[in-house]
């Protein structure tokens, strides 16, 4: 008899995204972990997990400093 996992493990599995990679010079399948391929030895790029780039390909602007407070006004009211 064979083991057939639960649907919802099957569909969990396949939103962790691909457990391997392939290398772009050789189109060997490699461990997502890897950092050089084994077949043909060409290094992969850095993984940036989590980070979207720019549109245009550039960093993400940073965000903006907050705004510095606003003093008090003056008591009763008037400012003349």
């Amino acid at each position: 008899m064979c083991y057939r996992p639960p649907q919802a493990e099957v569909e969990a599995a396949e939103a962790a995204g691909p457990k391997t990679k392939e290398c772009p010079a050789c189109g060997a399948t490699q461990p997502l972990t890897a950092k050089v391929c084994a077949e043909c030895g060409a290094k992969f790029p850095p993984m940036k997990l989590g980070k979207t780039a720019a549109p245009n390909g550039s960093a993400p602007a940073a965000p903006k400093p907050p705004a510095a407070p606003k003093p008090p006004s003056a008591p009763g009211g008037s400012n003349a």
